[in-house]
């Protein structure tokens, strides 16, 4: 079967989600699980995605995950892992990704690297209306990364998403505290929803989703999103910025019964999403 097409079919096939159910500032997690894949017109679905700089398992996923966000009606995403006019992908990925869909972008850069950049990037439908986006650094400590938090504010809802610090649990719990000191000043006293995703690099069960948790909801499952040819951790999240916005989450979660060897040519990493009606 065509890599695009299984893909699509297998995506669709199946999604582990949270039942339809209004968020509320006391909620540590938000979620239980079933299985809905049909999108609600008024919901807005996001999606975040480690897509592994398009290119773990082929020289280049960029279309592939274009088409699969298209398929899926997607409305706004958070990507990990996105090179800009380095040694490795001399281009602007987040800009191809974009004019396959029409969709507007912004690049986060986490830092300099291989003769130019990587770090973050955000998409997003037109149809949505830009506020505001910026950019929060996330310096390394004991470290070996610099990382980054892309934000961009649409009139109805806010939505982060980052990609935390592999190899130091110090460096990840500084870049909570950073990107959450940052959204509260900046948003705690508004009402419009905060949603926060991306790639943590930490376990459900860490320090460093504890510490998420003291301010943060948890609006995904936890459901294993790597390695996309059979999945056995859980390390990418969606969370809703406590005590700020009403709205409902009507579905949410990573894709299951997928055929792993085509998914070897997307990312390593298996998307996770969620619907949510801002009320």
């Amino acid at each position: 079967m065509h890599i695009k097409s299984a893909f699509l079919a297998s995506f669709a096939l199946i999604l582990a989600a949270c039942s339809p159910r209004a968020v509320n500032a006391t909620d540590t997690t938000a979620c239980v699980n079933s299985h809905q894949s049909e999108k609600n017109p008024n919901s807005f679905r996001l999606v975040s995605y480690n897509v592994g700089a398009f290119g773990k398992y082929a020289n280049s996923s960029e279309k592939l995950i274009a088409d699969m966000m298209a398929e899926f009606k997607t409305d706004a995403m958070i990507l990990n892992e996105v090179d800009y006019y380095n040694n490795r992908h001399n281009t602007d990925q987040v800009a191809n990704l974009a004019a396959f869909l029409g969709w507007d972008y912004m690049y986060a850069k986490a830092m300099d690297w291989n003769g130019g950049q990587y770090g973050n990037a955000a998409a997003w439908s037109k149809d949505l209306k830009l506020v505001d986006k910026f950019v929060i650094a996330l310096p390394k400590h004991t470290g070996s990364e610099d990382r980054s938090c892309a934000v961009v504010e649409f009139e109805d809802f806010v939505l982060a998403g980052t990609h935390l610090e592999v190899s130091s649990e110090e460096d990840r719990l500084a870049g909570v505290e950073i990107i959450t000191n940052e959204l509260k000043a900046r948003y705690g006293k508004g009402n419009k929803p905060v949603f926060l995703c991306g790639d943590m690099n930490s376990e459900p069960s860490s320090a460093v989703i504890k510490a998420y948790l003291e301010n943060w909801k948890q609006l995904t499952p936890n459901q294993n999103t790597i390695p996309s040819t059979g999945p056995n951790k859980c390390i990418d999240f969606f969370f809703g910025l406590k005590d700020v916005g009403s709205y409902e989450v009507l579905s949410a979660g990573v894709p299951s019964g997928i055929n792993r060897r085509d998914l070897r040519d997307a990312s390593d990493h298996l998307p996770v999403f969620v619907d949510v009606v801002i009320k």
